[in-house]
């Protein structure tokens, strides 16, 4: 069975997809280490680098959980990508709100950082990577309802097992923000377990990987 689309004027390549999508996630990660400043001699003399450094604690792990969030993101639609043959307007126009959500994570990421004690600003954080983690699965369901959009040699039970590794963020973000209303230290704890969890499933059920070129081109 041939895996190239119909041709269709409503049916368009990934390859400029794909390199904008690589673009807004470099820029969005690269905006992230903006929230660590870097302290004027004038203002923090070498006798309170100390403190001040112990202070950056938390903007420095608000940044680090939120490169790998990001990430881990971007590892998952990069895998999306790899199942598809072709793209279409609805998909761009899903992708585009997946590039949104994650365009606008540095900002609660700098705003747990700034209010490292309230849980009003975890929560919020929380709710920022929900949405990502939910339009990463609309993007997905779109794409295999019906396999419109992907390669047909593809198992279902891969399928199956992709849809289920990309139900289980939003839930994960559920749980942090829960979470963040009884101890922030375990929401933050609980956003690591996203990326562990995903890769952990690579190791664990290596079937998730979609066919190769030259599979899906035999």
């Amino acid at each position: 069975m041939s895996t190239q689309p119909p041709k269709n004027s409503a049916n368009f390549k990934l390859d400029r997809l794909g390199a904008l999508s690589d673009g807004v996630i470099a820029i969005a990660i690269t905006i992230l280490v903006l929230g660590i400043q870097v302290p004027s001699p004038h203002k923090i003399p070498e006798s309170k680098l100390v403190d001040y450094l112990y202070n950056s604690i938390d903007p420095m792990i608000g940044f680090v959980v939120s490169f790998v969030l990001i990430g881990t993101y971007w590892l998952e639609q990069f895998m999306i990508f790899h199942f598809l043959t072709h793209t279409t307007r609805m998909f761009i126009a899903l992708n585009g709100v997946f590039l949104l959500f994650l365009s606008f994570l540095p900002f609660p990421t700098g705003l747990q950082a700034a209010y490292r004690n309230d849980e009003l600003a975890m929560a919020f954080y929380g709710f920022a990577n929900l949405l990502c983690s939910l339009s990463l699965l609309w993007i997905w369901l779109y794409a295999s309802k019906d396999r419109q959009l992907i390669q047909p040699k593809i198992p279902q039970e891969t399928v199956n097992r992709m849809t289920k590794r990309l139900i289980v963020p939003p839930l994960f973000s559920l749980l942090a923000i829960g979470c963040s209303f009884i101890s922030i230290s375990l929401s933050r704890l609980v956003f690591l377990a996203i990326p562990i969890y995903h890769f952990s499933y690579y190791v664990a059920d290596p079937g998730v990987h979609p066919v190769s070129e030259s599979e899906s081109s035999a």
